[in-house]
């Protein structure tokens, strides 16, 4: 699924006077379709997308890691989540891998190829 038909079939916003009231863009630096967290929820939410409990793998002051699983109807699919102070602002590690791995599960189990979340390290808005 592409960008446009993302955008129709969840209906998110783009090209929004305030760059802030919008759900995704092109990230100019790599080229890559950039969704904010919040429209995955929407996404997940429309879907009926079930978010399992994460797995933690690591949990230290600076680093955190875990495997985050979600399922669409008979489809399930997991991935891995992760934050550290070196791809990540503040003191909220964990928050921040549970983000991204949530956003992830929720692209490939739409099959969203070649979209990127928000949360992404490289992400700069």
């Amino acid at each position: 699924m592409n960008i446009k038909e993302i955008a129709e079939k969840y209906n998110l916003k783009t090209k929004q006077s305030n760059k802030d009231d919008n759900d995704f863009w092109m990230h100019k630096q790599s080229g890559k379709w950039i969704i904010k967290h919040s429209a995955c929820e929407k996404i997940a939410n429309k879907e009926g997308i079930i978010i399992g409990p994460p797995q933690i793998l690591n949990s230290e002051q600076s680093f955190v890691r875990m495997v985050v699983s979600g399922k669409l109807g008979d489809k399930m699919e997991w991935s891995i989540g992760e934050a550290d102070t070196k791809n990540s602002v503040g003191f909220y590690q964990g928050m921040i891998a549970e983000k991204r791995g949530k956003d992830r599960v929720i692209l490939k189990l739409i099959s969203a190829i070649g979209i990127y979340s928000s949360e992404e390290t490289f992400v700069d808005e």
